[in-house]
């Protein structure tokens, strides 16, 4: 029968109408305080549907060269770095500008700028969405009778905006009085100019009654406050943030509806104690994994003529319900019923010969006991020349079949190749056999097409359905993986038919391969509560049953289980909601950014989820009664011996190579132990000529001498390290006031007019931040000599190759510390 629909609405985060006090940026907020309501319009109001602005450049790039509007040899990232310096050539000669402008000041020869021009409206506006808690708050607004006027720095101008607002429901008159948009009034949000334009046509409003609602630190969060006006900053948790920095730095950029509904889902959690970061980690987390498989394998499914889709358990529980619900969305036709099985469960069923081959293999598991493999092959209690050896791991067995150990696995070969153990056991198997196909044939019906659907990562259990012809005969069996190791295509090969949703490219198996390592604790939680099928058994009416075993937690760790699926179930309702029905979004999700997603989750936790995460205890599931915490002292004690013993450039490498029997999860383990060296080692390894890392520290010094707005002084424009600079001040929330390049380079990717050193040392900041190791000296020269001018101090942050300087020029400034 299909799988039942039974999450209500609070496990869903609710699938009806969303409220703007759900949003944690809002949900703080008192509107009846303020007279009048100003709204950002993008990333605020307006979100894009392909994620940040980057995008947009990316998609007009691709339509103008399927349109033969742009040479074949400008890539996507050579656009949107083009794209970027026209705009900023453009506002260094003019100020707000509109998007005319910025394409007149892209001079590419045999183009047509103003073709491009006209595509990148058309991809604008077609990439807009609005943001459901901003439309809830409208509402609000609207009911208790607070005017709300939108303000907006942007390109387009204000009645191209208008019409985008209209295209998603927003209408002027309606949900807001008027639209100001700098590039028609010739000033921006940045300084508060155009604040104090809108309060100068409100003369008797208090600056202080007016709230300002908006994404960027600078413009909305500074420019408001310049003003006088309160400001609220609507930014992503930091720790959404925090995991896509972590993402970015793996070589994952997510890309398409992937970028919004996932800010969205993450707008929902409330808190982070309790069981809020589990909410969170399902979410952003295996949220966006599930969700968008589960939507990939339905619709695949139904491509393929295949109506009966069968997700094995135990994560299956879960995967059932999100394919029941992506297909209820899509519209498919499909029966969708999870399939109680598990490695242990058909390895009996699937079993053709034992012999010392399969004896072997058996071993390769590294947790099975002696004890495990007996109950496994359901022989009864051990016999007692196996009781010594009764609790040992038959791998261990294995490995000392040649050393002093060695009369272990002589003994546990002697009884369990005997001839009569060996009838048991194929006795044991024929009827085993015959009970699953029964249950088989109970599940599927009589013939027909079957989606088999599992996480990853091998296809094993998919080649265990293959070798039963009493089901082959009757069902062609189709194998679904989220992701997989290059061991799949061995099976692939044998005949095996299975599908992956990642890419079978060489950098995707590499990073299955670093999830396969640690899968527990993503198994973990995407199982839940779910029951591990054991063997079965016909019941007194004579049909064919699962023997479950249910899962042994505490109630602490059954609470953050449960959080964390709310939390999978959150992201489906904010997905459905953006998917609004269609299903091209689906097609537009990367499988490799999920794929990334979840490398990360891996391979570089943030502290705080190796702390929570490492306090789960889990069961392998694999014919083994191990139960092991995912994160422990055991395994802190191997670790240590690896580190204490090697230089730390190996201490990642060799932390992989030990034992998940000994160490579990080696990156959490690591992170608790030696707090950012991974990410350390991976910072290093990027390139870039440190820039980022040398940003990074002048930045976390200027924010801890309580500075927050700042004058840059570099060297050599886009090709310096500015740019790098600009990117991690701006995330930090610092307000850059000017900018000067000793080279004079013109390009104003600062997005302001380009000053002389001299000049820059008479404004009227006095906080200089040097972003050059070469012309470091040099530059503190040329502001040396223009502050001597002035005749007002310095103070000037920098890195002069060797060590970070916080020097003066000028004596009226008291000396710092060094750091």
């Amino acid at each position: 029968m299909p799988f039942p629909v039974n999450a209500s609405a609070d496990e869903t985060g609710g699938h009806g109408a969303i409220s703007w006090d759900q949003d944690s940026a809002l949900s703080q907020l008192d509107p009846s305080a303020f007279d009048l309501v100003t709204l950002d319009v993008f990333d605020t109001l307006l979100l894009r549907r392909c994620g940040p602005p980057e995008a947009v450049f990316e998609r007009v790039a691709q339509a103008a060269r399927s349109a033969a509007l742009l040479d074949p040899s400008v890539t996507d990232d050579a656009f949107v770095i083009m794209r970027r310096q026209a705009e900023a050539r453009a506002r260094s000669q003019s100020g707000d500008v509109d998007l005319a402008a910025i394409y007149r000041a892209l001079e590419l020869h045999d183009t047509d700028t103003a073709a491009l021009e006209r595509l990148e409206r058309r991809v604008e506006r077609a990439m807009a969405i609005a943001n459901p808690y901003m439309l809830s708050l409208l509402g609000h607004l609207q009911e208790q009778g607070t005017p709300v006027l939108l303000i907006s720095d942007m390109y387009l101008g204000g009645a191209e905006i208008r019409g985008m607002l209209e295209s998603v429901g927003i209408a002027a008159g309606r949900n807001y009085e008027r639209l100001h948009v700098s590039c028609d009034h010739g000033a921006s949000k940045a300084g508060g100019v155009l604040f104090r334009m809108i309060l100068a046509q409100h003369p008797g409003l208090r600056p202080d009654r007016v709230l300002h609602i908006g994404d960027d630190p600078v413009t909305d969060k500074a420019g408001a406050a310049a003003a006088g006006i309160r400001a609220l900053h609507y930014t992503l948790p930091g720790w959404l943030n925090e995991m896509v920095r972590r993402e970015t730095l793996l070589g994952t950029l997510p890309r398409g509806p992937l970028v919004p509904a996932r800010g969205l889902a993450a707008r929902g959690v409330r808190a982070r104690d309790g069981n809020g970061f589990w909410y969170g980690y399902g979410a952003t987390v295996l949220g966006p994994v599930a969700v968008h498989y589960a939507s990939w394998v339905v619709r695949d499914a139904a491509a393929r003529g295949i109506r009966r889709i069968a997700p094995l358990m135990r994560e299956g529980e879960l995967l059932g319900q999100l394919m029941v619900l992506e297909a209820e969305r899509l519209g498919l036709d499909v029966i969708i019923a999870p399939l109680a099985v598990s490695r242990a469960a058909l390895y009996l069923p699937s079993l053709i010969r034992f012999d010392e081959a399969e004896l072997r293999s058996l071993a390769t598991e590294i947790f099975r006991t002696l004890r495990d493999v007996l109950t496994m092959l359901d022989l009864g209690p051990l016999p007692d020349s196996l009781l010594e050896h009764a609790d040992t791991p038959l791998v261990d067995l294995l490995g000392a079949e040649f050393g002093e150990a060695a009369k272990g696995w002589q003994a546990a070969k002697v009884y369990l190749l005997s001839e009569e153990t060996v009838g048991r056991i194929h006795a044991r198997a024929q009827q085993a056999r015959r009970d699953f196909v029964a249950y088989m044939k109970e599940q599927f019906g009589a013939t027909g097409q079957v989606a088999l659907v599992d996480i990853g990562a091998k296809g094993s259990m998919f080649e265990r359905f293959a070798r039963l012809p009493e089901l082959t005969g009757h069902y062609d069996f189709h194998g679904y993986l989220f992701y997989a190791t290059p061991a799949v295509l061995h099976r692939v090969v044998g005949g095996v038919r299975i599908r992956t949703h990642m890419p079978q490219s060489k950098a995707a198996f590499e990073q299955a391969k670093v999830i396969y390592r640690s899968p527990q604790f993503l198994e973990l939680l995407l199982n839940g509560e779910a029951a591990t099928t054991i063997s079965y058994r016909r019941d007194e009416r004579g049909r064919i049953r699962p023997i479950q075993e249910p899962p042994k937690i505490d109630s602490e760790q059954r609470g953050a289980l449960r959080a964390c699926r709310a939390g999978i179930l959150s992201y489906q309702a904010q997905w459905a909601r953006l998917a609004d029905g269609e299903d091209a979004p689906d097609r537009d999700t990367d499988p490799e950014a999920l794929l990334g997603i979840l490398h990360r989750a891996v391979h570089l936790p943030t502290g705080e989820e190796a702390r929570r995460i490492g306090r789960l205890v889990y069961d392998v599931n694999n014919g083994s009664s191990a139960r092991l915490r995912i994160c422990s002292d055991r395994a802190g004690g191997v670790l240590d011996t690896v580190i204490t013993s090697t230089p730390p450039s190996l201490w990642l490498s060799l932390s992989l190579q030990t034992r998940p029997s000994d160490v579990p999860w080696p990156q959490g383990q690591m992170t608790l132990c030696r707090a950012g060296h991974i990410e350390e080692m991976l910072d290093g390894a990027q390139g870039g000529f440190g820039h980022r890392a040398i940003s990074r520290q002048l930045v976390h010094m200027v924010r801890n001498a309580g500075i927050d707005r700042y004058i840059l002084c570099a060297a050599g424009g886009m090709g310096g390290m500015g740019p790098t600079f600009l990117d991690v001040a701006r995330d930090a929330g610092l307000e850059c006031v000017g900018y000067a390049d000793l080279l004079a380079t013109g390009e104003g990717f600062a997005q302001t007019a380009e000053l002389t050193m001299t000049e820059a040392a008479k404004l009227e900041c006095r906080d200089i931040v040097v972003v050059s190791v070469g012309y470091g000296q040099a530059i503190l020269a040329a502001l040396d000599k223009g502050r001597k001018e002035d005749g007002r101090p310095l103070r000037c942050w920098w890195y002069d190759g060797t060590r970070f300087r916080d020097d003066r020029l000028g004596d009226a400034l008291v000396p710092a510390q060094r750091p």
